[in-house]
């Protein structure tokens, strides 16, 4: 009998058993249930456009991390290895000159205050460029979009991002690296604010990468000054006058700055404004939706941009 066939109740009761099976699958590593029976069982007429979103979204996002870490045993744990990498060597290098805390903040919760915003500023940016070609056998089903396989690995990102924080913050806490928490709700708006600000940027390159494929090599080496500029290991307040002119320019350097004094008590900020990411963060997801709307129906009929 086909999904369609079926009532409501019998609907969401074989939905939750296909779901069931495939978070076991995904516990041994191994897709023994296809996402398409899922998504099949969301084409319900009776379901509202927002839910029915909302689980081919679900769906995806566990039809990515399969693809990602699935195939290894500790694949999860490869998503903490970059941002600790980065942490110990950076700190590394400080620690030889005889340094043992910048603005306040030890060296290791001034790095991973800065090295997490950023990886997840980047990684929003890369994987969305190669959301729709990686996810384009999913477009025969109608209720799936491009724009869903965007959001799913934003969604992807964002998970990652709060996982590795809750876990490196008081790993280093444990280790001797205290600190005094400042703010909560300015620090989710902070990362909420850096999340919208990606997924804009994200949602252009998603549509730019099929038209031009040199795209996909030349982003990331065209993003990599970013490292160097976003405040990642220096203070701002430290900068001469006329490098700060140029540094604020960057919406980056703002949400790190931000971030980190929302995290610290003890790191003070002042030229940085909230307003002025929220600005940037709204004009990237409106020129966004404005490209993908634009070009929604080619991505998904011929997978090229005419």
């Amino acid at each position: 009998m086909r999904s369609r066939n079926l009532n409501g109740g019998t609907q969401r009761v074989v939905c939750k058993e296909i779901m069931s099976k495939y978070l076991k699958s995904l516990h041994k590593g191994l897709t023994r249930v296809k996402v398409s029976k899922l998504i099949n069982m969301m084409n319900i007429r009776n379901e509202s456009a927002w839910r029915i979103q909302f689980s081919v979204i679900y769906a995806l996002v566990f039809r990515e991390l399969n693809s990602r870490f699935g195939r290894y045993r500790l694949g999860y744990m490869w998503a903490l290895l970059e941002p600790l990498a980065f942490i110990g060597v950076l700190s590394g290098i400080r620690v030889l000159f005889g340094r043992s805390s910048m603005g306040g903040v030890e060296y290791p919760l001034f790095f991973a205050s800065g090295i997490m915003p950023y990886l997840l500023f980047q990684h929003i940016l890369i994987s969305s460029m190669n959301a729709v070609e990686a996810n384009r056998g999913v477009f025969n089903y109608q209720r799936v979009k491009p724009v869903d396989c965007v959001i799913a690995r934003v969604a992807i990102e964002g998970i990652i991002y709060g996982l590795a924080t809750c876990i490196i913050l008081p790993a280093l806490y444990l280790l001797g690296f205290t600190f005094s928490w400042n703010d909560t709700v300015s620090y989710i708006l902070t990362v909420a604010l850096l999340i919208i600000f990606a997924t804009g940027l994200g949602l252009v390159m998603s549509v730019i990468a099929p038209l031009w494929q040199e795209s996909k090599k030349i982003v990331p080496i065209a993003i990599r000054p970013l490292f160097f500029v976003s405040g990642i290991f220096f203070v701002l307040s430290d900068m001469p006058e006329r490098a700060k002119a140029f540094l604020l320019i960057n919406p980056l350097l703002h949400a790190i700055e931000l971030i980190r004094h929302s995290m610290f008590a003890e790191y003070q900020v002042g030229e940085v404004n909230v307003s002025y990411l929220f600005i940037c963060s709204l004009v990237s997801l409106v020129l966004g939706l404005s490209v993908y709307r634009i070009y929604r129906l080619d991505l998904v009929t011929s997978g090229n941009i005419r």
